[in-house]
């Protein structure tokens, strides 16, 4: 069934409030580790959904601004759908003054236009059009808000348990790719710490009676690297490196940081195998290694289910004007948390655009409406015709 032209119209009708209220919200910085001024966004999202008719509710966590939580009015026992946004961003306090949000053209440049406030209010217009169209649904739609995706959702991924039970499926408002792309995969990633441990001594009156820790962590991230497999999308990186004293002491400590991406659960299990071998392996006489760490974001794959939510959204995608491709991403989000415990997924329901986290971020100003249009047609589908 062809989406209600009223919900097509309404969002059509507010395309100067939309983005309005989206350089507002822009032009209020968000740093993660700024409680304040992360939840004044959260503020000014939520007197939105309390407008549209939404019960709110917030979430207090240590170190972050309270995760907002909104629902929809109604909570048959029809389909339920979750939309999980971050309302946080990398850029810190003052770089408005040098990167104000300005429109050039199509195009809506300043810090976190498309990473992603942009994904925000496409949310929170599609829910408000489905609502003043539609009324009070048959089944539901919740909202999630988090205030701590950036530095890898360490607060609020722990609440995603309780908040995807009963879920029939779930969308992440990251960007679609610069060529429109949605998103149905994304790699697992960890970050892991190895430390060798060695014996100290004097470099040039005993280095026999010393075991070089620098040397023996040089050799274990080489074969860390060594792991590295581009050709099914498996990518270990050493980004932080530290070790040693002083140049004339044998070094009797060194440690290695290293970002770990994988493309499956199988590939998960075989890189970490190989890690603690590695870790353990005695490459320089009398040193140890030691492994800690873990993936705090699963890998996101193809399943049964996603593979029918993706149908529907292709179906979808002519209400606005879209033809909808899918792709694969090294980034993560919090999708792959979502999936990871179940839920279908679909992430990439964000506008367009390019250079997240960069001073040229911008976001493209059709692509905000056109997906606006169609997560509403999404809702149209599941929440009130009942398509899952």
């Amino acid at each position: 069934m062809p989406v209600d032209s009223a919900i097509l119209n309404y969002i059509d009708g507010h395309h100067d409030e939309m983005l309005a209220f989206l350089e507002r919200l822009a032009a209020m910085e968000s740093p993660s580790a700024d409680a304040a001024l992360v939840g004044a966004v959260a503020d000014a999202l939520e007197a939105a959904y309390r407008e549209a008719g939404c019960k709110t509710s917030r979430i207090s966590v240590e170190g972050f601004a309270p995760h907002l939580v909104a629902e929809t009015p109604g909570g048959g026992d029809g389909p339920r759908v979750l939309l999980v946004g971050h309302c946080d961003t990398v850029y810190p306090a003052g770089t408005l003054a040098g990167m104000p949000v300005c429109r050039e053209g199509d195009r809506l440049l300043g810090p976190g236009v498309m990473d992603m406030k942009g994904g925000l209010l496409v949310a929170l217009y599609a829910v408000k059009a489905v609502l003043a169209v539609r009324g009070t649904p048959p089944g539901s739609v919740r909202v999630l808000i988090n205030t701590d995706e950036e530095p890898g959702s360490p607060t609020s991924r722990g609440l995603l348990p309780e908040l995807v039970e009963g879920v029939d499926c779930a969308f992440v408002f990251e960007p679609a790719l610069e060529d429109g792309s949605l998103i149905d995969r994304r790699k697992g990633v960890g970050v892991f710490q190895l430390v060798v441990k060695g014996r100290q001594a004097h470099a040039g009156a005993e280095p026999e009676k010393g075991a070089n820790a620098i040397v023996a962590l040089s050799k274990k991230v080489a074969s860390l690297a060594a792991l590295t497999d581009l050709a099914i999308g498996t990518t270990l990186n050493a980004g932080v490196i530290s070790g040693g004293t002083l140049p004339y002491v044998v070094p009797d400590h060194a440690e290695v940081k290293v970002d770990i991406r994988v493309p499956s659960e199988a590939e998960r299990e075989r890189i970490t195998g190989l890690m603690h071998d590695i870790s353990e392996r005695q490459d320089v006489p009398g040193t140890s290694g030691t492994l800690a760490g873990s993936f705090h974001r699963p890998p996101m794959g193809p399943a049964e289910a996603t593979e029918r939510l993706k149908a529907l959204v292709e179906e979808e995608g002519p209400s606005a004007d879209l033809d909808v491709r899918w792709t694969g991403c090294g980034s993560v989000s919090d999708a792959n948390n979502i999936a990871g415990l179940g839920v279908p997924t679909i992430d990439g329901m964000g506008p367009v655009g390019g250079r997240a986290h960069s001073p040229e971020e911008w976001m493209d100003i059709p692509s905000f409406f056109q997906k606006t249009a169609l997560l509403a047609a999404i809702l149209d589908r599941i929440v009130y015709r009942r398509a899952v």
